[in-house]
């Protein structure tokens, strides 16, 4: 069976709206529902799944037991209710066209520079010189903010170019995501997207949001901060015939493209994320995954399974199994990725590297 003949799909991001609290571990805005396509509805409640998948990981699909999926009675119960309400007479409704918005090309090209401020492209200088760091941050288009002294922004660029949204992130000296205390004395990562970091710059110094901005969050519109793969244009441009190799994070994939150039790098944003939408653009090229490490390979085997199912809708895909097989178990336990361990053995760079 295609993904695109199944009955239940777990609804896409389309914004805050489109994410729920979870039910296991009780986070906000962190869980995806099932929804039945025939009739658009939800499934109940407690169908869906916590996108925290290392630190909660709670999930119930509808197909987890049988046809029927995993509590045929309260499904069914659904269906006719769902039915009940099909009957009813009903009025045409019309529903406004939504726009797709992105940012403007000048907001993001407005970034691209001060890296002498930006922590991230100060830790691509220190390990591979001038001359390599100059060239990944071009490839990229990585950005500078002003939201943290030292922070990164990310852009997300989708297939036809478009500049759909901006990670910003703030990393230490050792290329870890920074952690800032808050007032209760948890930590809270140092990330958060251009458009809000932007909406309170403008509230700060009391300015009006600019026109991009006011449709950009106008909850009316068509908005996806990451409908696509990181680094997506850029693979294009590579030649058809090289392998792209996923990973999660960003920084990771560029870190990747210096260390391993005969691949083309690219990063889905999350564990979750990876689906047959945003890897269309590559169904012509071979693929290979490479999961972070995790506690109890949860991490790896989510990863096989939906290889399997992208598989069955011809993607050329495969998973690589080198974290998992090398990582120690307290590497497992911290979630590295590959960054991680490249960063963390790296024996410096040729002289002919230097600025």
């Amino acid at each position: 069976m295609s993904l695109t003949t199944l009955r239940y799909r777990l609804e896409p991001y389309s914004g805050s709206k489109s994410r729920f609290t979870c039910p296991s571990c009780g986070r906000p805005r962190e869980f995806s529902r099932w929804v039945d396509t025939q009739t658009g509805n939800y499934l109940p409640d407690s169908y869906g799944i916590c996108n925290r998948a290392d630190s909660c990981g709670y999930s119930l699909s509808p197909y987890q037991k049988g046809e029927r999926g995993a509590r045929g009675d309260i499904l069914e119960h659904h269906h006719i209710q769902a039915q009940a309400i099909r009957n009813c007479p009903k009025m045409p409704l019309s529903y406004p066209t939504k726009t797709i918005c992105s940012i403007p090309v000048e907001v993001m090209e407005q970034t691209l520079g001060q890296y002498d401020k930006n922590n991230f492209a100060l830790l691509l200088q220190r390990h591979f010189g001038c001359g390599e760091a100059d060239s990944l941050l071009q490839r990229f288009e990585i950005g500078t903010s002003r939201h943290w002294p030292g922070a990164t922004i990310f852009w997300q660029r989708d297939v036809e170019g478009l500049v759909r949204g901006g990670q910003v992130v703030l990393f230490d000296e050792k290329g870890h995501t920074a952690k800032a205390v808050c007032a209760d004395g948890s930590l809270r990562r140092c990330t958060t997207w251009v458009h809000a970091a932007y909406a309170k710059a403008c509230r700060k110094h009391g300015k009006l949001y600019p026109s991009w901005l006011v449709d950009y969050l106008d909850p009316a519109n068509e908005v996806k901060k990451s409908p696509s793969l990181y680094g997506l244009p850029q693979v294009l441009g590579d030649s058809p015939g090289r392998a792209v190799a996923i990973v999660e994070a960003p920084k990771t994939a560029i870190l990747c493209t210096a260390y391993m150039p005969s691949l083309s790098w690219v990063a889905v944003g999350s564990l979750t994320y990876l689906n047959a939408e945003r890897l269309r653009p590559l169904k012509s090229r071979r693929i290979v995954l490479y999961p972070d490490a995790s506690s109890n390979g949860t991490a790896y085997s989510k990863w096989l399974r939906q290889a399997e199912l992208l598989r069955y809708s011809g993607f050329q895909i495969e998973v690589s199994s080198l974290l998992e097989r090398r990582a120690t178990a307290e590497q497992k336990a911290a979630g590295i990725d590959l960054a991680d361990v490249l960063l963390s053995r790296w024996p410096g760079y040729p002289p002919s590297w230097d600025c």
